[in-house]
């Protein structure tokens, strides 16, 4: 459960920056709710935040999204200096995370540039699709059963999935103007270290093996953020 009662617990840090069993409770930590309430005032700012991991990115774990499960306030958290996240060290875990609250701002021009760029992805991927079918018929009449045109489908639902990413963005935009608004905001927190939250009573071997065993691990490089994860459970970035 997600209070601030949780930064009374002991943390257990995934990149070594703080002895496993050091205490937080002095930390200024605010809930995903708490952060969400004045998250405008933050963009650029460093801040601590406590939460549930919801969910990890399954292409190289470089977001995951927390959340508050007795309110259902969500946050995503993209991997940066902390390196990428792993799903089977944080997916149900409680979490501090530190980091900067970062803005993207979606308005006309943000959503002519998408379109743009989807146009172009949709031409290259006919192509490419194009160029497998020809394969994949030419493996058929030499009788050559490991070829497939797997491509042309996974494209399509790709293209799909964008565009009616983008349809919303139109929708939520004409929304904002009839407020008197000009774009769309939405916000993430860009992770610079986190750490796993044990409970007094957990095994101090095992929060050993998290925080030294496998700490080498925790650098890897953050890959680019993926704005089409198929599994995400929450909307890319959260709107104000």
């Amino acid at each position: 459960m997600i209070a601030v009662a949780a930064v009374a617990m002991f943390a257990v840090s995934c990149n070594n920056d703080q002895k496993a069993g050091e205490n937080v409770q002095d930390e200024n930590i605010m809930t995903v709710d708490q952060l969400k309430e004045n998250i405008a005032n933050l963009v650029d700012s460093n801040i601590v935040v406590t939460g549930e991991v919801d969910h990890v990115c399954k292409h190289g774990g470089t977001k995951m999204v927390i959340f508050n499960p007795e309110t259902d306030a969500s946050i995503h958290i993209l991997a940066g200096e902390s390196g990428n996240f792993r799903a089977d060290e944080v997916k149900d875990r409680d979490v501090i995370v530190y980091g900067i609250v970062e803005e993207t701002v979606v308005d006309e021009a943000k959503i002519l540039e998408l379109e743009e760029k989807l146009a172009a992805d949709t031409l290259k991927g006919n192509m490419e699709s194009s160029e497998e079918m020809d394969k994949a018929k030419d493996a058929e009449h030499h009788g050559d059963d490991d070829v497939a045109p797997e491509t042309d489908q996974k494209h399509k639902k790709e293209i799909e999935a964008r565009i009616k990413q983008i349809n919303a963005l139109k929708d939520r935009l004409a929304k904002a103007k009839e407020e008197g608004k000009d774009h769309l905001s939405f916000y993430n927190v860009v992770c610079t270290k986190y750490t796993v939250v044990e409970d007094e009573d957990s095994d101090d071997d095992g929060a050993a093996a998290v925080s030294n065993d496998e700490d080498d691990e925790h650098h890897h490089d953050a890959e680019e953020h993926d704005d089409h994860d198929e599994d995400d459970h929450h909307e890319d970035g959260n709107q104000e």
